[in-house]
This record gives C-alpha cells, structure tokens and sequence, in this order.
C-alpha cells in the first residue's frame, strides 16, 4: 500500500508543470487571440479573435484549479472562494468578448465616432472598464489563493523544478505586465506586484529552501514590474497601452 506522503509528494512534484501549463495557457489565451482578425462568420464580423476567446476561461480556469489541487487541494471554503472568482473571471470576459468584437466591427476610421455616440460610450465602458477591472481582480484573487494554498509545498527537489517553476514564473509576469497595461488596470496590476514580490520574497528568505509556487511568484513579480518600469521609461514614463502606441 503506497504511503499518503508518498502520495502527496509525487502530487507536489507536478506543480510546477501544472504551473507551466497555467502560464502558458494565459499567454496563448490572452496575447494570441488580438492577432487573429480573419474573419470566420456568419456574422459577417465574427472574427477568430472572438472564436479563440469562447475557449479562454475553459481552458485556463481548470488548469489554475489543477494547480490549487495537486498544491495539497481546497476545503469547502477554498472551493467556494475558487466558484466565485471563476464566476467572476467568466463574467467579464464575456463582456469584453462581446463589447469588444462590436467595437472591432467598425473600421479604425470611424471607430471614434461611434466611440462618441451614447451606444458607443456604453460599449467602450463595458469593454475597457468594467470588464478588464473585474476580470484583473479575479485573475490576481486566484494568484492569491495559489500562492496561499502553495507557501506550504515542501521544497523541490532536482533544479529541473525550480527552473520550470521560474520559467513558469517568468511566462505568467510578462503576461501579467501585458495585461495590465494594456487593460488600463496597471494602477491595480503595480501594487499587487509589489505585494507579491513582498510576500514570496518573505517566504523565500524564511523558508527551508525553495518551493515552487514561491519561486513562481517571486519571478512572476519581478518580470512584471520590470516590464512595467522599461515600457513606462520608453514612453516618457507613462503608461499607454500597446494599441494606443501604434504595436496593435
């Protein structure tokens, strides 16, 4: 009969895969999908952008519970916790998904316009306010709970998993940076960054050696304020998204 630590030790060895897998998810799904204007309708502007969203939160939203999971699992208020910030995630990225492929229907020459009238305005706010900041907050309320649920793992083994730990770490920053820049939401993205730096650096100093989950968000933190401070350094030390800087 295999022993129950034998049992969770080989669970936390897959973490930091599961980790790699929850980065590399959130890029192909959030930095690919912008890229992808062909149209495939009926309608007419049903784009592959829009297509490639409708799989985002099936694909990412299992993969962050995969990770909570071999991380040593949640108790019911961890699942219910974990339910509400998909709720939410779901939410607004079907609001942006919609509000933004309306916006996108019309051409860069008269998009202003419509921008302009009052269906526009509401369009705009959908999907350049509310959605990005509901859907932000839910994607730094499932970090929190990886890196709560994940401070405990025992430390790796091997350099194999602290390097695909930190390569997963380093894929999820840079995505993270994108995002919130992009999304108008770096006034959030900027001090949950430092927060995370704080709180994974704390647990690296204090802890026995290092732990995946840490060594994610540690570099995650990192490559994210990095990103952020040389793009805000490029543009005279502002913040303009990569679609106002002429890069979309």
């Amino acid at each position: 009969m295999t022993h129950p630590d034998a049992v969770s030790e080989r669970r936390a060895d897959r973490v930091p895969f599961a980790l790699l897998a929850y980065a590399a998810a959130l890029a192909l799904f959030l930095i690919v999908p912008p890229f992808l204007g062909s149209k495939v309708g009926p309608p007419q502007w049903f784009t592959l952008q829009e297509a490639a969203d409708l799989f985002t939160p099936v694909v990412v939203l299992p993969l962050a519970w995969a990770v909570l999971d071999l991380a040593g699992g949640l108790s019911r208020r961890g699942a219910v916790a974990f339910l509400l910030l998909a709720v939410v995630w779901v939410e607004a990225h079907g609001i942006h998904l919609a509000a933004n492929a309306i916006g996108d229907a019309f051409d860069k020459s008269v998009r202003e316009g419509f921008y302009a009238t009052p269906a526009g305005a509401l369009d705009y706010w959908l999907d350049e306010v509310l959605s990005h900041w509901l859907w932000h907050a839910a994607y730094l309320g499932l970090a929190v709970m990886i890196l709560w649920h994940g401070r405990r793992l025992a430390p790796d083994v091997g350099r194999s998993a602290w390097a695909t730990a930190a390569l997963a770490g380093f894929v999820y920053g840079v995505v993270f940076f994108i995002v919130t820049v992009e999304g108008g939401t770096a006034a959030l993205g900027i001090p949950a960054s430092i927060a995370f730096l704080a709180w994974s650096g704390y647990l690296t100093l204090r802890g026995p050696s290092s732990r995946s989950v840490v060594t994610f968000f540690l570099v995650a933190s990192v490559a994210t304020l990095v990103g952020t401070a040389v793009w805000a350094a490029i543009n005279g030390w502002t913040l303009p998204g990569f679609y106002d800087a002429g890069l979309l």
